[in-house]
């Protein structure tokens, strides 16, 4: 009886991520502190909390969240606004780099007085549309966000598609498309879902006729879509030859800025600022630094005079803010559940002041927004000839 020997069929090699040489070589390091925060500063909350308890936990990283907050917000409206890198770009672009910042700070401050001084809260749950102001106020904030959060999430991406050497522009498509999905369609969504009582969420449902049950099996399906999104473009990743696992695990840290809002009734509901907020921070406070000590550098400062000289300047900047501004936190417009009862409590007396501070919050954030999109626009001639060789 004879044996029929067959030929081993071949199986399709499966493709395994590969982190580009240069990648390494490039301070990995510094990669992973600055661009995965997301990734150790969760497990830094979970070993802390395992530690301490989840309420000493989370009244640590309540401490430390301010401070990071302003550090970046300050660090690229400095870069713009005050940086001797692009002091040439000002001057070449005055309306670009100096007159719109200012436009957009005065209008914000009269959009925060006009606020501060016809606010008037009703007893009930909704509000009527005679709190248009409250409404443009919020909408000018919360639609800076989460375009301010995707352009971001998407320069990342860019990046390491550049190490990768991925120059086709399917790649840019998708990553762009992806990056926008996530963070202007998704994401407000599941904030929506569970900020019912942020300022941000009695403003939604009082002017959309749909009840927060409702918003909350929006929130399943928007985060079922967005695992599904995920799962599409990593394979679409590790199919490429030029494959980067940089890119990879930044999908995985965008998937959990929408799952820290699927899962926000449990203990996970901490790691929101470790996964979204946090991850933004320290990806705007890197960049700012590498190219600002970079800079220092090209000017002849060795490596630690370089370094001191950056963050003492950027210390500085955020100790003159914290004076000037730390007392207006206790406003908490933006996203705390106690702001109705402080804002309901100001008489038309303190009208004028509270608007000021409004304002005030309103202009930091969108000068911020403003700078952040303009420094790392590298499409900007000037700004690539200033900024991408310190990159």
């Amino acid at each position: 009886m004879s044996t029929v020997v067959r030929p081993f069929r071949r199986v399709p090699a499966l493709r395994i991520p590969v982190i580009p040489a240069s990648y390494w070589v490039q301070s990995p390091l510094w990669d992973g502190f600055w661009m995965f925060s997301a990734i150790w500063g969760s497990l830094a909350l979970y070993l802390l909390s395992a530690a301490i308890g989840w309420q000493q936990a989370a009244t640590a990283l309540f401490l430390g969240n301010g401070v990071i907050a302003v550090f970046h917000s300050y660090s690229t409206t400095f870069m713009v606004l005050g940086s001797s890198r692009l002091r040439d770009a000002r001057a070449a672009h005055h309306t670009k780099y100096v007159k719109v910042p200012i436009a957009i700070g005065a209008v914000a401050m009269a959009v925060g007085v006009y606020t501060g001084l016809t606010l008037s809260f009703p007893r009930s749950a909704r509000f009527g549309y005679e709190l248009w102001p409250w409404f443009v106020y919020l909408g000018l904030f919360w639609v800076g966000h989460f375009f301010h959060f995707a352009k971001q999430d998407f320069g990342v991406l860019t990046i390491y598609r550049s190490r990768a050497g991925q120059r086709d522009a399917r790649a840019r498509q998708i990553d762009q498309a992806y990056a926008i999905a996530m963070m202007m369609a998704i994401q407000p969504i599941m904030y929506v879902s569970v900020g019912v009582s942020s300022p941000l969420g009695e403003a939604f449902y009082s002017l959309v006729p749909i009840s927060p049950a409702t918003m909350q099996t929006a929130a399943t399906w928007a985060f079922a879509l967005a695992y599904a999104l995920t799962l599409g473009v990593v394979c679409v990743e590790i199919a490429r030859p030029a494959c980067s696992l940089p890119k990879l695990l930044y999908y995985g840290v965008m998937l959990a800025h929408p799952a820290v809002f699927y899962f926000v009734d449990t203990d996970l509901k901490l790691y929101f600022f470790t996964t979204y907020l946090w991850s933004h921070w320290f990806v705007a406070i890197g960049l700012v630094a590498r190219i600002n000590v970079n800079n220092y550098r090209q000017t002849g400062a060795e490596p630690r005079r370089a370094h001191l000289r950056h963050w003492l300047t950027i210390g500085a900047i955020v100790g003159v803010v914290w004076l000037l501004m730390g007392d207006l936190d206790h406003l908490t417009v933006f996203s705390g559940r106690d702001y109705r009862e402080r804002l309901s409590n100001v008489t038309s007396a303190q009208g004028l002041f509270v608007g000021i501070a409004l304002g005030a919050l309103l202009a930091e954030q969108l000068i911020h927004y403003y700078c952040d999109r303009h420094l790392f626009r590298l499409r900007d001639p000037e700004i690539r000839e200033a900024i991408g060789p310190l990159l």
